[in-house]
Order: structure tokens, then sequence, then C-alpha cells
């Protein structure tokens, strides 16, 4: 085994792994955001921010815009298990070659 490729993978997936729980919070959040907006009222006024800039936005317009960044997290979020797995089916493969 080379250590320095192993060292290399560990920290991909140390590094993976971060980036992973990140998106997760991220997604949490606008969940937990989604939940907020869907409880207000019909007539209820919403604002979004975009930058430093505070705009008012209908409801369907911020839960539209909600649901859409959650779709692109999911998807980062199966990529980035599925790179999760990779690294760590590397990493077992490569220590169960050195105990050989």
């Amino acid at each position: 085994m080379n250590d320095e490729e192993f060292e290399e993978l560990r920290q991909r997936l140390q590094v993976e792994t971060t980036q992973k729980q990140t998106l997760q919070l991220q997604y949490n959040e606008l969940k937990r955001t989604l939940e907020e907006v869907d409880k207000s009222g019909e007539h209820s006024e919403l604002f979004q921010l975009f930058g430093q800039v505070l705009l008012k936005k209908s409801k369907e317009d911020i839960s539209k815009d909600i649901k859409e960044k959650m779709e692109i997290i999911e998807f980062r979020l199966k990529s980035s298990s599925k790179s999760i797995d990779e690294l760590t089916n590397k990493i077992q493969s490569m220590q169960d070659k050195n105990k050989s």
C-alpha cells in the first residue's frame, strides 16, 4: 500500500464527509424555512433575501425557489454519498491488501 495514496484518499474522504454534512445542514434549514412559509397565511407579506436586498415575493414564488434549492441539494447529497462510498471502499480495499 502506498502511504501517500492512502493518506490522500483518507483526506478526500474527510473533505467529502464535511461537505456532505454542510449540505445536509443547508437542506435541513431549507426544509424548516419551507415549513414556515407553508404555515403562513395566504395574505401574509413574505420577503426573500437576495444578497443584501430584501424583496417582497409571493408565497408560491418563495416556495418554488426553496423547493428548487432543495432539489439541487438532494442531488448533491446523493452524489456526495456515492463519492463517500467509493472512497470508503477504496480505503478498505487498500487496507485489506495490506493485511494480506
